[in-house]
């Protein structure tokens, strides 16, 4: 029984046809074709082109696809026994794949995720409230050190000063009976209508340039306040406090009412005040603490009370 190479070599030769005439027709190489009609499938490429080739082949013979059908069947089974017994060049391994998303969600998983992000928010605001809370308390407690080193600097002076003033008081009692008995000189609040006896005032500090000028304050009583050391200042109307903060050297700060302003200083030779667009006198030297009243049609300095044993010295000795 003839081969199907050898049937399609006698349609061609029926035909008139050569080779090369397939060849150029078909762009396939005239090589090929006369390996298939040899039945000499191994000067293929592969099994694949061997049966494209046959079909091409047969096509344009005219053949019906039975007459070739049985070969191409066992070029297929032959070439699935020879894959198989050859090695592979890639070792096996295995693949995994994630599952492909269905477009459904787990409620218990989204309820977890829901509460995980729920308890980082909380976490998150609560640490934002303790840093939050920690800088307030610092802030007091720096509030509270230079008040108490501004009221701490003042008894420290005031001791200084009554040694000194010690000798002349025994001076002065010397040439008085025992019995007589000397009274501390009061002292009057300053204010406009003392006008006539006024405190030699101290030279007012120029403000520092680079300071920025404070909001003009409202109401019969303008206060200012500038400050040209270090200093802790405390502003009243009535009962209501409306500052109380330390000033910086070179600060400004301003402040009014209708009827009266209470400004009580923690070291009165580190600041200077204007009252309605008026620089007063110095209240007091530096490292004093001193409160002021101020209305609208006058300003008294409190003077600090003297201590007890300051007030009643004691008569000079017999010698």
């Amino acid at each position: 029984m003839p081969t199907l190479g050898q049937r399609l070599r006698e349609e061609r030769e029926k035909r008139g046809l050569s080779i090369a005439q397939l060849a150029a027709q078909t762009r396939i190489s005239a090589q090929y074709f006369e390996a298939i009609e040899r039945d000499d499938t191994s000067s293929l490429p592969g099994g694949f082109f061997y049966r494209s080739f046959v079909r091409q082949y047969a096509k344009l013979m005219d053949l019906p696809e039975s007459a070739y059908r049985a070969e191409i069947e066992e070029n297929l089974e032959m070439e699935a026994q020879t894959a198989a017994t050859q090695p592979s060049a890639l070792p096996p391994r295995r693949i995994d794949l994630p599952p492909m998303p269905t477009g459904r969600s787990d409620p218990k998983l989204e309820t977890q995720r829901w509460l995980m992000r729920l308890g980082a928010l909380v976490l998150v605001i609560l640490l934002t409230s303790g840093v939050y809370a920690l800088w307030q308390k610092w802030k007091q407690q720096h509030a509270e050190a230079v008040a108490q080193l501004a009221q701490q600097q003042p008894v420290q002076n005031s001791a200084a000063l009554k040694k000194e003033a010690q000798p002349e008081k025994k001076d002065e009692l010397a040439g008085q009976p025992a019995s007589a008995e000397t009274k501390p000189p009061e002292t009057e609040p300053v204010g406009q209508a003392k006008a006539s006896s006024p405190e030699p005032a101290a030279p007012p500090s120029q403000p520092s340039p680079a300071a920025a000028p404070p909001a003009s304050p409202t109401g019969s009583v303008r206060v200012i306040v500038r400050a040209s050391e270090l200093t802790w200042v405390g502003v009243w109307q009535g009962q209501k406090q409306l500052f109380g903060d330390a000033l910086q050297p070179g600060e400004t700060r301003g402040f009014g009412a209708d009827d009266r302003l209470r400004l009580r200083i923690g070291n009165a030779g580190g600041v200077e005040i204007e009252w309605n667009g008026r620089t007063i006198p110095s209240t007091g030297p530096r490292g004093q603490v001193r409160t002021v009243d101020f209305w609208a049609d006058g300003y008294t300095v409190v003077q600090p009370t003297a201590p007890a044993a300051a007030a009643e010295p004691k008569p000079p000795e017999q010698q």
